[in-house]
């Protein structure tokens, strides 16, 4: 499994946590703008279990940035 792909296995694992009652399929084209539950408080769940998964912490202009699970999946990629 390469590292892009062990990322996006974490990374579906993590989207179906905190968004389980949305029923979420996660792929890499969910953003704010397409799943309703990634409203501001889900945006914070996500990205909070996103750094406690990987051992890393985003600033705020990331944060604010990362809004889709294919900018997740980039940053974390690079950073892996």
């Amino acid at each position: 499994m390469s590292d892009v792909e062990a990322v996006r296995a974490r990374l579906k694992r993590i989207f179906s946590e905190v968004f389980e009652d949305a029923g979420v399929e996660y792929s890499d084209s969910l953003s704010r703008e397409t799943l309703q539950a990634w409203d501001s408080l889900g945006h914070i769940r996500l990205i909070s279990a996103t750094e406690e998964e990987f051992g890393v912490q985003f600033t705020i202009e990331e944060i604010e940035r990362l809004t889709s699970a294919a900018q997740l999946l980039e940053k974390l990629s690079r950073s892996a």
